[in-house]
């Protein structure tokens, strides 16, 4: 195993015989996170499906990996409790990678709020007590840059552990003119706003989490070659003529850097949204140069 530390004020802190915990993580970038930081220590990964959890673990414990394995839906608070204290139960938790998110298509705006909003609230609220100079990683996306909040937004998600978080967010998305690509539905404007969130909710824990000597920052990814992503019906040679590279990112190359990122030098790195997109974004908004 490759050891991690972070050096912070003269005290050592390391990710090496830690558990790592990854939710979403029986595929995708879930999954090649969950391969990569198990060469720290144990890895606990969770999902929704329990086919899916043992398709992942054979993967991981074939990559060398000391994996283990409990369902879970970060959308119900009661079972992301479950897993975290099975998590507690394997030994002390170093970092949480909340990998967990459904796109727009062919989900209810209820699905893409209950997994994608309140399922990074449940899990870190789930798991903060129990992260001691750790680290978590959220999953925005470049899609979220595309939703401006309006005072009314703003309003629901700094009240984010409300009963009636969900009605509450969509009347004030109701009541909003949010623009959108006209031939996109409104599940696009609930998706876009949900990832909007994960960035506004990650900056908004930044005291919290420094409070424990632990970090917090949230990734947005552009076009990845997933099963989310091939499971879409847009034109895929489209998307991949939209990056600097014309290609899609790979699951591995993502995980890569954000491991990177929770790894020694970076302990000054907390509270923000880092995008990594083959240059998507900065090709949407800004005019490019001949």
């Amino acid at each position: 195993m490759r050891e991690c530390r972070i050096i912070e004020k003269g005290r050592e802190m390391t990710l090496m015989g830690k558990l790592q915990v990854v939710t979403g993580g029986t595929s995708g970038m879930g999954l090649a996170n969950a391969i990569e930081l198990g060469k720290f220590g144990p890895v606990l990964v969770g999902g929704r499906s329990e086919k899916r959890l043992e398709g992942a673990l054979e993967q991981l414990k074939a990559a060398g990996v000391e994996a283990y394995g409990k369902t879970c839906d970060v959308s119900d608070a009661g079972s992301v409790e479950e897993f975290a204290q099975y998590a507690r139960s394997l030994g002390d938790i170093g970092s949480v990678v909340n990998a967990a998110g459904v796109d727009w298509e062919g989900v209810t705006p209820d699905m893409i709020i209950d997994v994608n909003m309140k399922g990074v609230v449940n899990t870190t609220e789930t798991f903060l007590p129990y992260l001691d100079e750790g680290v978590m990683v959220h999953y925005s996306s470049i899609t979220g840059y595309f939703y401006t909040p309006f005072a009314e937004d703003l309003a629901v998600w700094n009240d984010p552990t409300a009963v009636n978080f969900r009605e509450k967010w969509k009347a004030a998305v109701a009541a909003g003119e949010h623009p959108k690509p006209s031939f996109l539905d409104d599940g696009y404007t609930y998706y876009a706003g949900s990832k909007r969130f994960v960035m506004y909710y990650t900056m908004a824990n930044t005291v919290r989490f420094g409070k424990k000597g632990s970090r917090i920052f949230s990734i947005a990814p552009g076009s990845f070659d997933t099963p989310m992503l091939q499971g879409g019906s847009t034109d895929k040679a489209s998307i991949a003529e939209r990056t600097a590279f014309k290609r899609f990112g790979t699951p591995e190359e993502m995980a890569d850097l954000v491991v990177k990122l929770m790894g020694p030098g970076h302990d000054y790195l907390t509270g923000c949204d880092i995008i990594m997109d083959g240059g998507k974004y900065a090709m949407s908004v800004v005019k490019q140069l001949d």
